[in-house]
């Protein structure tokens, strides 16, 4: 039972340094969110974080991977059911939406950023990097195949565009909402979504309806993970 106890207390201490992490870097951004402040912030000492992490550069990779594991639980219980391809567009965009367009993205897409092109990042963490990246991939592509079901659409083209075009709305939003003193109307961003959702849907009706196959199916690497695309993360 003292085992049990204390393995529960170690994950909640573990979580309470990352959550540090996360508000840190949004309140002051990647190279000012020292492990200082960070330990300040989490209640607990640099020593702690050592035990937990090793380094500041392993506790930004745990950070990652807690995005990471965010993205795939959001995708992970969700499914698409539209009747239509507009229907589908729409939710796919909304579920996207609840992950790319809250604040915490930024962080983690500042720890991906600085992590990338620092050139003291170890080969060991880049590696580890990768893997994070393709961690979402598998409920990604479910979700998409849902989305242009029954549609004459083959290739990745049509589906990276999906997944580019709706997150990059959605973390527009995010980026607009964290400016101070910028007022948060959610009205107009659900608009949007939903004029990007009807354009979309068009679009790859068009797509199916003429025959065509997209282009570009084979794999570019990159350094946003084995596919060269950051936006499984």
């Amino acid at each position: 039972m003292q085992t049990e106890a204390r393995l529960i207390k170690d994950s909640d201490s573990r979580q309470r340094v990352i959550d540090a992490a996360v508000a840190c870097i949004l309140d002051q951004g990647f190279y000012r969110a020292s492990s200082n402040a960070i330990a300040d912030r989490a209640g607990v000492t640099w020593g702690v974080i050592q035990y937990y992490f090793g380094s500041r550069e392993a506790l930004m990779l745990a950070v990652l991977q807690e995005g990471a594991r965010r993205l795939t639980d959001t995708l992970a219980n969700a499914d698409i059911t539209g009747g239509t391809v507009t229907e589908r567009v729409g939710q796919y965009g909304d579920i996207l939406a609840s992950y790319y367009a809250a604040p915490e993205y930024l962080a983690f897409a500042q720890v991906m950023l600085n992590l990338i092109y620092d050139p003291r990042t170890t080969r060991q963490s880049r590696e580890t990097m990768d893997r994070i990246a393709e961690t979402a991939t598998p409920e990604l592509h479910r979700l998409q195949q849902q989305v242009l079901a029954g549609a004459d659409v083959r290739g990745r083209v049509m589906r990276d565009m999906l997944l580019h075009a709706l997150r990059g709305l959605a973390l527009s939003h995010a980026m607009v909402t964290t400016v101070p003193e910028q007022p948060a109307d959610p009205q107009p961003f659900g608009e949007q979504r939903r004029l990007l959702a009807e354009a979309i849907g068009l679009l790859i009706e068009q797509e199916g309806g003429s025959g065509k196959q997209n282009c570009g199916t084979g794999k570019t690497a990159g350094k946003g993970g084995a596919t060269g695309d950051p936006a499984s993360f």
